[in-house]
């Protein structure tokens, strides 16, 4: 009977460790994946996306008598 006291004992500890770890895991991830969303949300900004347009791929705003509006 003790030593089946003893390993589950054992166990529980393992488990309540490797729980802490996985624990330690997801708020790693969790961190990870705010500052990914913040950095996407930078990239996709419309003034960037203008800039590297302009500068990048060298293009401009059409003249406004060249734009048609569709309805």
């Amino acid at each position: 009977m003790a030593l089946a006291k003893v390993n589950f004992q054992h166990q529980y500890n393992n488990f309540f460790w490797e729980l802490e770890e996985q624990k330690n895991i997801r708020q790693k991830l969790n961190a990870e994946y705010s500052q990914l969303q913040l950095e996407q949300s930078t990239w996709a900004m419309h003034g960037r996306i203008e800039e590297i347009a302009k500068k990048s791929l060298k293009m401009k705003s059409p003249e406004p008598k060249k734009i048609i509006l569709l309805e």
